[in-house]
């Protein structure tokens, strides 16, 4: 019987240590791709979510711009229910009697940062209430619109027999706090009846964050007799002065707008995301990013109905 212990030889020692390096290394690459997949999944998840929810969003609000409670009326007229408005909820833009929509497009972006945002373009836009189902008297949490929670409707306010305006107005700006760019609405309703405006103080509500773009375009209806059909989109900046009708006369173009094509496009939150910056393509014309994020582009077209 051999009493004498052997153990491993140097040489036995150096290959199973090289052999648990390649294991380690295998399940470490492993490892760091899944997490690199699973980040790429939430990303494409998250921007998706947030694609469709702006444009319900916005789908909502803009279906029901320039609608009015009783149009043929000499009381319910565009020129009587839409007032004039000076600097629309503190923004640049003002409203004149019967204007229900106005854009502001700004080609040079809104910052000076390395992804400072093409194109900014912002939007109000303004509807007279019809009735009581229309921004009840309700908890304001449970409203499905966050831009219009803060002006449900009080006890004793009646659509139905009192003119109520609510008015809207859509931008991107960068947060101060995260330097990320976000989707913001404020919101403001008039009670023309009684005199009153609510809320007292307004504050601005974020809808998404990482909106890269917000492009809008304006559908005009330029036929000589309306008939309520887009014959071209052009961006704020080129919607006519006037347009002259058959049957009114010489009226302002904005008031001549009868749909919206909006373009959202949102970034991932993450970086490093891709390989090299990806180019996405808005309306025709092609971006190239200048980082390594995610980028998805969803539009809508919406007609007014009230110009139907």
């Amino acid at each position: 019987m051999n009493s004498h212990q052997r153990g491993y030889t140097l040489i036995e020692l150096m290959i199973s240590l090289l052999l648990g390096l390649i294991l380690i290394a295998g399940f470490g690459s492993l490892f760091v791709q899944t997490q690199k997949n699973a980040t790429t999944q939430r990303s494409l998840s998250y921007m998706m979510e947030d694609g469709r929810y702006i444009l319900e969003v916005f789908g909502r609000e803009l279906r029901r711009t320039g609608s009015l409670r009783s149009k043929m009326a000499a009381s319910g007229g565009a020129d009587v229910v839409f007032t004039p408005d000076a600097s629309v909820l503190g923004s640049t833009m003002s409203f004149a009697a019967g204007d229900y929509i106005m854009g502001e497009y700004n080609a040079a972006g809104f910052g000076a940062t390395a992804d400072t945002p093409y194109n900014i373009n912002r939007l109000t836009l303004r509807y007279q209430l019809n009735d009581t189902t229309e921004l009840a008297v309700s908890d304001p949490s449970s409203d499905n619109s966050p831009c219009t929670r803060s002006i449900h409707l009080t006890t004793g306010e009646d659509p139905a027999t009192q003119v109520h305006v609510v008015t809207l107005y859509f931008y991107v700006a960068f947060d101060a706090t995260t330097n990320v760019p976000v989707l913001y609405c404020l919101a403001k309703r008039q009670n023309l009846t009684a005199g009153t405006t609510f809320p007292a103080t307004l504050t601005p509500q974020p809808l998404i964050s990482n909106v890269q773009q917000l492009l809008i375009t304006y559908g005009i209806d330029t036929d000589i007799v309306a008939d309520g059909a887009a014959n071209y989109y052009v961006d704020a900046g080129s919607v006519p002065a006037t347009i002259n009708d058959s049957v009114v006369g010489t009226v302002p173009g904005w008031q001549r707008v009868v749909a919206a094509k909006l373009s959202v496009v949102l970034r991932s939150d993450d970086d490093n995301l891709t390989k090299s910056p990806v180019s996405y393509t808005i309306d025709g014309t092609t971006y190239t990013a200048t980082d390594k994020r995610f980028y998805r582009v969803a539009s809508t077209t919406v007609a007014f109905r009230n110009k139907i």
